[in-house]
Order: structure tokens, then sequence, then C-alpha cells
């Protein structure tokens, strides 16, 4: 936790309310910060008043992670006064359930006689017996089931985009690369789920982790996913080369190139590196020949073209023995 060096004011309603990871995530939805859109003392104060969420909420681990990233000096620096929360409650424990009553001490037993009728054992038949001690099935909730499902695939995306940030940052190592150009399969076309590969790319790997993830965010990005009904479009510049590539003019291109359209234009990215994220999509029209894989292609081409034409790629007619040309496929050659 960051320390506070400056007198805490009150906390109001809709901070302590935040301290919920439910209405934490849902607020980060459609928001960067707690108040505002830059990061403030509150989003300090939040941040020390609880643990890391988990996975099962991705808007709220967004943000976490973002302020995980910043240095002390940077937080002190941050405008406002810190908010006095107190530390966020840990989920009730479910109480025990009370054990059975035992049956009273003057219970009379069964008389041994009773268990006779006719001269015949009173027993059960066997039909009922099975029946009896067959377990039943439970039936299961389809709201559950969903959720278990999304935040399975939640993990999936995490997992393979903190793979493909190791792999690009290893790329990166070998030759000198800034830019980069890859595919993200399972999102199938979703662009939160795009955003959230995006944001495991660009993170810091944690420390006493087995496996090294993320690590790229000191490289530029756009990322595709093809899906059945649309190609999702996901760009990222770090905040020292949006001079270099400007982000609008680089996803401008790309969409225009395959008639895509652009849903988010330039916003505050999470990574270590700072810098901006756009987000984009090619809907599939079978009838006028447009397939998201295809159109993925195309698309691929045209980011590459562009940052050629900024000189932020080698060109493929300049490669010789001591120069690396990086491609979608590239990894496979390079042994990742």
């Amino acid at each position: 936790a960051y320390p506070r060096s400056i007198a805490a004011r009150a906390p109001t309603a809709s901070m302590a309310a935040l301290q919920s990871l439910d209405a934490l995530d849902a607020h980060m939805a459609s928001a960067s910060y707690v108040e505002g859109f830059s990061a403030t003392q509150a989003d300090v104060s939040l941040f020390n008043s609880m643990a890391k969420p988990s996975e099962s909420y991705p808007n709220a681990l967004r943000w976490w992670l973002h302020i995980a990233s910043f240095s002390p000096a940077k937080c002190a620096a941050l405008p406002g006064k810190p908010v006095a929360l107190a530390a966020a409650p840990a989920t009730a424990a479910t109480p025990a359930k009370p054990a059975a009553s035992e049956a009273p001490a003057n219970t009379p037993k069964s008389d041994k006689k009773d268990k006779k009728k006719g001269g015949e054992k009173a027993e059960t038949p066997a039909k009922e017996k099975k029946e009896k001690e067959a377990p039943k099935k439970e039936e299961k909730d389809p709201v559950k089931e969903a959720a278990k499902e999304r935040e399975k695939l939640l993990k999936k995306v995490i997992k393979e985009g903190g793979k493909k940030g190791v792999e690009i940052e290893g790329a990166s190592d070998m030759g000198g690369l800034e830019f980069f150009c890859t595919t993200i399969e399972s999102p199938d076309g979703d662009l939160e789920l795009l955003q959230l590969a995006m944001t495991s790319m660009n993170a810091d790997p944690e420390e006493g982790a087995e496996d090294r993830k993320g690590c790229s965010g000191h490289v530029g990005k756009m990322v595709f996913s093809a899906g059945v009904k649309q190609l999702a479009i996901v760009s990222y510049v770090p905040e020292d080369k949006l001079s270099k590539v400007p982000i609008k003019e680089w996803t401008d291109s790309v969409v225009a190139a395959v008639g895509g359209k652009v849903i988010k234009g330039p916003t505050d990215a999470v990574s270590p590196k700072g810098g901006k994220v756009m987000e984009a999509v090619v809907e599939a029209d079978p009838d006028k020949g447009k397939f998201p894989l295809k159109d993925k292609d195309s698309a691929m081409s045209a980011a590459f073209a562009f940052l050629r034409s900024k000189g932020a790629f080698p060109d493929e007619e300049d490669d010789d023995d001591d120069e690396i040309a990086f491609g979608d496929d590239a990894f496979e050659e390079m042994g990742f």
C-alpha cells in the first residue's frame, strides 16, 4: 500500500460503496478511474483499502493493476486529498449447520418381534431399496453455470494474452522490435475480451510467479480476433512512441483499408508504460464476400504497411543477416 502523507478527508457514500467488488467492477466497466478522467487520491485511497481483485472481476482487476503500476512518488503527486476508508470487509464465512439433535434417551427401541410379520422378515423390496440408495442428481443452476463458463473464458483470455506478451518481449529483445501485430484467438471476436488480453500483454510480471507473463508494455501493438460475426481490433501505443506512430492515424488507416468502424477513440491504456488504446470492428457480410478471417489478413497487412511508412517496422527488402523481419507467423520460426 502507498503511504498517506496528506490529511485524509471523510469518504463519500459512493466511495465506500466502491469497496464492494461487484460495485467496483460495474463502475470500471464504463470508467477508467474512481472520479473523473484521470487518477486522483481517491484511486490511491480505494486501492490501499482493498486486496487485488480476482479474475472474476476483470474491470476491477484492470483498474487495480493500473494503479499498482504507479510509483509511490507518482501517487503522492496525484491531485486531491486521500479518503479515510476502512479496510474492505472480508466475505462472511457461511455459518456451520447446527448438529442434528439426538433422540431422547428414553426413546423406546423397536421390539425385535416387530421386525417379523406372519413368520416372515419385514424386508424392504429390492427395487425400493435401490431407489433409496441411488444418489439424487442435482439440477444445475443455468445462471451459475453460465457464470462459471464466463470465469473460465476470462482466465483463458488472460493466460493467452500474458503468453503472447512474453513472446513479443522476446522478439523485441532479439531484433529491437518497437511495434508488432498479432492475433489472439480466445476472445473469438469479442472486443471487451480482446481489450482484456491487451491489458495482460502489457502487464508487468508478478513477483514470485512460476511463469513469466505480459512484459511487453514497451512495444506498440495492434491485435486482432476473428469471430463468426466480426473481426475485433485493439491498438495500443505506449506513451513514449505516440509521436512516432499516432494511434488514431494508425487505427483509422487500418479501419479504412478493410471497411471497418472505430468503436472507441483514443483512451488511456492500462499499462505500466502509459499510452493510449483504441477499439474497432469489421462486421462480417457474406453477401459482399466479407469474412472475419479474410479481413484479419488484410487488416494486418495494412497495419504493417502503415508502420513501415513511419519507419517503425523494417521494410521487407531491407532484411539481411543482421535484421529480423517479424510477422504473425514469426514466433514459430523463433522457437516460441
